[in-house]
């Protein structure tokens, strides 16, 4: 019983597992699944959390330091013979006592003190630096946010743009196999009509040539399927070699609209240009930073301390045994070497950077819309025509087909249809997953390719 129960377990185990590894992800899977594991967008992450500890940390600029101490310390000091000068006698005649030089012996003693304290320091002003910084943290906090963002959108473009190169290369392995599958039954229609002496020999050795190059074809397409299937799991943070299948999608749209739209939406919704946006804001606050230098600072600082040498007077009868001071610190940088002059202005030129970035990246942006938007406008056509194209070689290589079957076609001829239907079929299958593709790039420049 107890071996049964436990082959049961075994054979559940084993099934349960084998279901998993053969589950069919669709395309939302992939990307849940990738924003769970990628890990480039986990790095990100981190990096976000980092922004977040960095606001609290802008805080101490204004927040006072409180810091307690206590202590205890001892010295022994050894025996030690000095010579000093001694009074023996008073001499009534001067007045005065007579000295004589003498050695003295003074013994080893041991001396103890215990102290505590508690001390507040506190910024008053800083000639704004601290609000600045905490400004500061906090654009730097939005700035990672849109980064984080612009991160996920990202790895949603690179599961879609891979998820559907899987497809095309799938569905071009079909091809090639319908391609392998017309050639063998094209071998065995030509060897049954040279067997009965309607061709001649040659054309069942061109018959196996053909085979054996659409073989070759079709080995080629299955390493490219292998490697699309590594990509894909790469890009969902899984191990290369883990097997995966995947649903058919391509659910195409019928267009965009205006192009103006969409570059406005772009420059709306764009999370790295907000990115770039927010940089300067941040930059707009370090440069405040920088010129708080030339202002003022004032602090102030109050500590309560106290001291004995006995350990109970000093954490008892708290009315003895203490002091408690007050300060004021006002300062100024009259100069520092035009350190504070250099810092401000290698601020102000990062600003100008950062503003020529974010134009730069919004040309580009502009760019790629109208380049991605002409691709995909460009790819609905030919689909459209690759459709045609397809009825019209589907009907060539049946015709060529029965002109060879009666004497009336070459081998040639029937060949160069099979190649026409099958490079027909390869060229619809890649025109419907690049359309694909290029729209998922139009959706990530715009900003909207996660809620797509």
């Amino acid at each position: 019983m107890k071996s049964f129960t436990l082959a049961l377990v075994c054979s559940l185990l084993l099934f349960s597992n084998v279901f998993s590894q053969n589950e069919v992800l669709s395309l939302e899977d992939c990307i849940q699944i990738a924003l769970e594991n990628n890990s480039e967008l986990k790095i990100s992450k981190f990096q976000n959390e980092s922004a977040d500890e960095a606001v609290l940390g802008s805080y101490s600029y204004i927040l006072p330091s409180i810091g307690a101490s206590a202590g205890y310390s001892k010295n022994e000091y050894g025996p030690v013979t000095v010579e000093r000068d001694v009074p023996i006698s008073f001499d009534p005649q001067t007045g005065q006592w007579v000295y004589q030089r003498q050695k003295i012996r003074q013994n080893g003693y041991t001396t103890e003190f215990n102290s505590m304290g508690i001390q507040w320091n506190q910024n008053i002003y800083d000639g704004g630096n601290w609000w600045n910084s905490i400004s500061q943290a906090k654009s730097q906090k939005l700035a990672s946010d849109f980064s984080l963002k612009s991160t996920e959108n990202m790895v949603i473009l690179n599961v879609q743009q891979y998820y559907f190169d899987l497809l095309k290369h799938q569905k071009l392995l079909e091809v090639n196999e319908l391609a392998v599958q017309r050639s063998e039954d094209q071998l065995n229609k030509t060897q049954k009509m040279f067997e009965l002496g309607s061709v001649a020999k040659v054309d069942v050795y061109r018959s196996k040539v053909n085979l054996g190059n659409d073989k070759i074809q079709l080995l080629t397409q299955e390493n490219t399927v292998i490697a699309a299937k590594n990509i894909l799991n790469l890009v969902l943070g899984r191990e290369p070699g883990t097997p995966i299948y995947i649903e058919s999608d391509n659910q195409l749209k019928t267009g965009f609209g205006n192009l103006n739209d969409l570059i406005a939406d772009a420059l709306a919704n764009n999370p790295t240009l907000k990115m770039y946006n927010q940089n300067i804001n941040t930059q707009e606050y370090g440069i405040n930073r920088m010129e708080s230098s030339y202002y003022p600072n004032l602090s102030g600082s109050v500590s309560y301390g106290r001291g004995n040498e006995s350990f109970d007077k000093v954490y008892s009868n708290f009315n003895e045994n203490w002091n408690l001071s007050y300060r004021l610190n006002l300062s100024i940088n009259l100069f520092n070497g035009f350190n504070d002059k250099v810092n401000v202005q290698q601020s102000k030129l990062q600003l100008k950077n950062d503003k020529e970035t974010l134009v730069s990246n919004e040309r580009s942006v502009k760019s790629s819309i109208m380049q991605f938007l002409d691709n995909y406008e460009s790819y609905l056509e030919i689909i459209e025509i690759n459709k045609e194209n397809l009825e019209a070689a589907k009907e060539e290589y049946r015709l060529a087909e029965e002109r060879y079957r009666i004497g009336s076609g070459t081998q040639l001829e029937l060949r160069e249809g099979q190649v026409n239907l099958t490079r027909a079929e390869q060229t619809l299958v890649a025109a419907q997953y690049s359309a694909r593709i290029v729209q998922a790039q139009i959706e990530e420049k715009i900003g909207t390719i996660y809620q797509n």
